[in-house]
C-alpha cells in the first residue's frame, strides 16, 4: 500500500452499503416477525399443518441467517466508513498545511523538499528540513493507520465468511428481538428519538454490547454516554497492560530489526494510549472525596461524554455537573497544543474555576454544567496551526455534539441555556461550529484570545443577534488575537462589528515582556474577564 492508493480511498460506497444493508435487514426482520406470528397461530393437526409448520420454520431460519448477515455487513461497512473518514481527515490536514509550500509527497509517500532553502527560511516559521521530518512522520502514521484499518476489515470479512463474526445482535424471530443501532448517518434528532423509544432494558443492553458506539453517539443523553464510555475506559485500562507486555516479549523474539522496530512502534502507541486513559481516569476520580487521602476530591460529579482513540491522540469530552438537567451548560473548546495527556487536568481545573464563578451569578438557584471539549484534534505544532484544517474538521464534530445535547434534552429536562466558549485556536473552531449548529441550540458564543472568529460576518453564526461576545487582553501580551488570515481564520472578533465586548482585564502583565504572557489568563479566577465570561455562561447575557 502506498500514498497514492490511500488517497483514492472513499467512504461513500461503504456508507451506502451500510445504509442498504441496515434497511434490508429491517425489512427482513419485519417479515421474520410476521412469519413467526403465523407459525404461532397454526394450532391444528394433520400432515398439511405439520408440513406448513416445517416450511415456515425453514423460511424463518433462512430469514434469520440473512438478517444477521446483513447486520454484520452493515457493521463492517460502518467500521470502514469511520476508519476511512478519519484517514481522509488526516490527509486533508496535511494537504492544507502544505498548500503552496515547497514540500512534496510522491506517490509512494516519500516526502522531499523542492524549493530554495534560503527563500523558504525567510517565509516559514519552521525550518524546511524540520518541516520535511514533521510531514514525513505524519505520512508514515497515516499509512500505518491505513494498513491497520485494512487488516481489521480483512479480519472482520474473514470472520463473516467463516460464520464466526459476532454482530452482538444475533437476531432470532422466535426470541425477544434485540435492539439495533440507528441507521448510519442518522441526524442527532433521529438518534435522540430512537433512544427515547428504547426501554430501560434495551438501553442497558445497547450500552453493554455497543459501548464504543453509544458513548460517542450524538443524541444519546449524557448519563448513558457516561456509562458506556466508562465501560470502554475500564476495559482498556484492564487489557492494555497485558497487550503491551506481550509486545515487549514479541519484540525480544523478533526475527529481524525491521520487525522488532515495527513491534516497538506499536508498543509505544499503546503505551501512549494507556497514559492518556490513565489521565482520563484520574480526572474522573477527582469527583470523589476520600478522607483517607486528605479529601482531595471536589465532590462535583463528572460525566465522560466522549472517548475516541481512533486518531493520533485520544479524544475525550468531560463534563462537570449534569448536562442532562443543568439550567446552564458551558462548553469550553481549547486550542493549540491541547491534548488529553498533557492538558486535560489543567482544563478540568479551569472549568472548575469557571463553574464556581458562574454558580455565583445564576438566578434562583439555577444549576450549571461545564464541558471540557477535548473532542477534536487540536494542532500540536507551529506547522499545523498555520492552517484551519483542524478547526474545520473539529467544527463538524463540535456542532454534532452540541446538536446532540440539545436533541437529547428535548426528550428529557427540556432546553438548556447553552454557551459555546472558544479559546485561542479553539475560538476559530467554535466560530466555525456556530455556523453549522442547528439554530436554537447555542444561545451565546464567547471568543477569547482569538486568532479569528471563523467567519467574515457575525450574522453567519446560528445564534441570536447580540449574543456573540469577545474578550481580548491587551494586545502587547496576547499577540494571538487576530493573528490568523481573515480569509482562512475569519476576521478578528475584537474589531468585528456585531460582537459585544467583555472585559479584557485578565490580571497584571508579566514582570518581563512576553507576547503570549496573558494568553492563558482568561480562565483566571477573580479577574474581571473571567467573571464576565462566567456571567454569560450563567445567563447574564440573556434577553
Amino acid at each position: 500500500m502506498n500514498w497514492f492508493e490511500v488517497l483514492q480511498w472513499k467512504s461513500e460506497p461503504l456508507a451506502e452499503l451500510a445504509r442498504e444493508s441496515e434497511s434490508k435487514s429491517r425489512e427482513l426482520q419485519a417479515a421474520g416477525d410476521s412469519l413467526d406470528a403465523q407459525l404461532g397461530s397454526l394450532t391444528g393437526q394433520g400432515q398439511a399443518v405439520t408440513a406448513a409448520r416445517h416450511a415456515l420454520k425453514d423460511r424463518i431460519s433462512d430469514i434469520e441467517k440473512q438478517v444477521n448477515y446483513l447486520i454484520s455487513v452493515s457493521q463492517i461497512a460502518s467500521a470502514g466508513v469511520d476508519g476511512i473518514d478519519d484517514i481522509q481527515a488526516d490527509i486533508e490536514d496535511i494537504q492544507q498545511a502544505l498548500a503552496s509550500s515547497p514540500i512534496h509527497i510522491d506517490t509512494s509517500g516519500v516526502v522531499s523538499f523542492v524549493g530554495s532553502l534560503v527563500d523558504s527560511a525567510e517565509s516559514l516559521l519552521t525550518h524546511p528540513l524540520e518541516m520535511v521530518k514533521i510531514v514525513a512522520d505524519r505520512v508514515t502514521k497515516v499509512l500505518a493507520k491505513a494498513a491497520s484499518l485494512e487488516a481489521k476489515l480483512i479480519a472482520m470479512m474473514g470472520a463473516l465468511g467463516m460464520g464466526t463474526f459476532d454482530n452482538h445482535v444475533n437476531y432470532s424471530a422466535s426470541g425477544a428481538a434485540k435492539p439495533t443501532l440507528p441507521r448510519p448517518g442518522a441526524s442527532e434528532q433521529e438518534v435522540a428519538s430512537w433512544w427515547s423509544q428504547q426501554s430501560d432494558e434495551n438501553k442497558k443492553w445497547l450500552i453493554e454490547h455497543y459501548p464504543e458506539k453509544i458513548g460517542n453517539l450524538n443524541g444519546v443523553d449524557g448519563t448513558s454516554r457516561d456509562k458506556a464510555n466508562r465501560i470502554v475506559l475500564d476495559r482498556k485500562l484492564t487489557d492494555l497492560p497485558g497487550e503491551i507486555a506481550q509486545l515487549e516479549v514479541d519484540a525480544a523474539n523478533a526475527s529481524s530489526p525491521f520487525i522488532r522496530n515495527a513491534i516497538l512502534e506499536k508498543k509505544a502507541k499503546l503505551q501512549h494510549e494507556l497514559d492518556e486513559l490513565n489521565v482520563v481516569k484520574t480526572t474522573l476520580n477527582k469527583t470523589y472525596v476520600n478522607p483517607e487521602n486528605g479529601g482531595t476530591g471536589d465532590g462535583v460529579p463528572r460525566q465522560l461524554l466522549g472517548l475516541d482513540s481512533s486518531g493520533r491522540n485520544l479524544k475525550a469530552i468531560v463534563a462537570q455537573g449534569n448536562v442532562d438537567t443543568a439550567d446552564h451548560v458551558g462548553v469550553v473548546v481549547p486550542g493549540l497544543n491541547t491534548n488529553v495527556e498533557n492538558t486535560l487536568d489543567a482544563y478540568d481545573n479551569r472549568a472548575s474555576a469557571m463553574m464556581r464563578s458562574a454558580k455565583n451569578q445564576v438566578k434562583n438557584g439555577e444549576t450549571v454544567a461545564m464541558v471540557e471539549y477535548l473532542g477534536y484534534d487540536a494542532p500540536q505544532n507551529k506547522l499545523e496551526v498555520l492552517g484551519t484544517g483542524y478547526a474545520e474538521e473539529g467544527a463538524v464534530g463540535l456542532a454534532g455534539f452540541l446538536n446532540g445535547m440539545d436533541a437529547s434534552r428535548e426528550h428529557g429536562a427540556g432546553d438548556a441555556h447553552m454557551t459555546l466558549f472558544g479559546h485561542s485556536y479553539g475560538s476559530t473552531t467554535s466560530g466555525m461550529a456556530a455556523t453549522l449548529v442547528n439554530k436554537g441550540v447555542v444561545d451565546d458564543v464567547v471568543l477569547a484570545g482569538s486568532p479569528g472568529a471563523g467567519v467574515q460576518n457575525v450574522s453567519e453564526y446560528h445564534v441570536p443577534q447580540g449574543h456573540a461576545w469577545v474578550s481580548a487582553a491587551p494586545y502587547a501580551y496576547d499577540v494571538v488575537q487576530g493573528l490568523g488570515t481573515d480569509f482562512n481564520f475569519g476576521k478578528n472578533p475584537d474589531t468585528m462589528a456585531g460582537f459585544k465586548h467583555l472585559s479584557g482585564d485578565v490580571g497584571p502583565a508579566p514582570d518581563e515582556y512576553d507576547p503570549f504572557g496573558l494568553h492563558m489568563e482568561y480562565f483566571k479566577e477573580k479577574t474581571q474577564a473571567q467573571y464576565e465570561i462566567a456571567g454569560v455562561i450563567a445567563g447574564a447575557g440573556k434577553e
